[in-house]
Parts: C-alpha cells; sequence; structure tokens
C-alpha cells in the first residue's frame, strides 16, 4: 500500500521548478508552453522517495539516506538523524581542516560546527520569512552562492579570524568570496516563470 509523507516546502519548490522546465520550449528562456498540462492526481497516488529542503544535507552527512528521504521535519526535529550529522560533520573536518589552514582560513570545531549549522539545516527544510529580505538562508534565489555559504557554516569557525598577512573575520560568505564556485550561472536567466535558463 502507497503511504503519503507530507513534503518538505524545498522539496516542493524543486519539484515544481523542473515540473516547470518541462514546458519550455526548445531554445527558448520565454517560459513554459501553453501546451504543457499539469497531472491532476490526487496526493495518495505518490509516496515520496526524496527530499531537499537544503543541498547537500543526506549526501553529506546522513548515512541512512533511504530512511532519512522518507522521514518528515518532524523527524529531524526529534532529534533523529543528529547523530549521524555530528559523526559525519566530524568526518569531514578530519579531511578537511588541514585544507582549510592551508588556505589560511580557521575551521570550526565539530561541536561550533553543529551549534552554527543546526538551525540551518535541523531541521531540512527551506524556511522563509516575509518580515525580512530574501536570500538564503531565508528563501533561496536562484543567484543565492547556497552551497557555499552551507560549507561555509559547517567548515568556518565564523567570527574567527582568518590567518595570514591581512586577517579578517570569517562570515557565511568567506567561501562564496573567494570564490570557492562558479559566482556565476554560465547562462542568462529567463525573466518568466520557472526562470530558469534552457539547458541546451
Amino acid at each position: 500500500m502507497k503511504t503519503t509523507h507530507s513534503l518538505a516546502i524545498g522539496s516542493a519548490i524543486v519539484a515544481l521548478a523542473i515540473v516547470g522546465g518541462c514546458g519550455l520550449k526548445k531554445g527558448s528562456d520565454s517560459g513554459p508552453s501553453s501546451t504543457f498540462t499539469f497531472r491532476s492526481d490526487p496526493p495518495t497516488s505518490y509516496i515520496q522517495v526524496d527530499r531537499a529542503g537544503m543541498p547537500a544535507v543526506a549526501t553529506a552527512v546522513i548515512t541512512s539516506k533511504n530512511s532519512y528521504n522518507q522521514a518528515k521535519p518532524s523527524d529531524d526535529a526529534s532529534g533523529l538523524f543528529v547523530p549521524q550529522i555530528q559523526t559525519n560533520v566530524g568526518a569531514i573536518h578530519t579531511k578537511l581542516d588541514d585544507d582549510l589552514m592551508a588556505a589560511n582560513l580557521t575551521p570550526a570545531s565539530t561541536p561550533t560546527s553543529m551549534a552554527q549549522a543546526g538551525p540551518l539545516i535541523v531541521p531540512d527544510t527551506l524556511k522563509i520569512t516575509t518580515t525580512t529580505a530574501s536570500g538564503f538562508p531565508n528563501g533561496r534565489k536562484l543567484t543565492d552562492p547556497v552551497v557555499d555559504v552551507t560549507l561555509a557554516v559547517v567548515l568556518l569557525n565564523l567570527g574567527a579570524n582568518t590567518t595570514g598577512t591581512t586577517p579578517v573575520p570569517q562570515t557565511a560568505l568567506t567561501l562564496a568570496n573567494i570564490p570557492l564556485n562558479p559566482p556565476a550561472n554560465d547562462r542568462p536567466f529567463a525573466t518568466a516563470f520557472p526562470y530558469l535558463a534552457a539547458p541546451f
């Protein structure tokens, strides 16, 4: 028997963007095709197989991925997956701290990482507050350096200074400002929903 699980808002947004992208006409960034028909199946026709409110959480710091992907945000809030997250965050620091220090960055201890990242990734939902400015982690704009911010919160001791000849305070944007990853998309975004550039 199929079981319906409530989806985190992040999963819904990702799915909506993918579905909307399927309606793009080839070679056009102008928006969805008028001929696309959305499915009208009832929610009970589906089962939850994945969730992705926050980027890379299940990939990087969760061991029991199937159980995690089928769980709910309330399971996260209960602390069900915190031991796995803590163990894997510690393992990541063991592997990467020497590289961070070689780059004149100050890594966080595992307890500090958990304190910084906990509110961001537990529960695994995309949080939106309409009374403050938009931008990750308050929502997620297409131009936000989401992975760089997440990595900084998990890896760096925020508030501590970098090392080297001109120390500066480390922030959630430290890795984005290096930049660690490409600073912009290789194609301009569309001006209408779903806004993503066509992949061809």
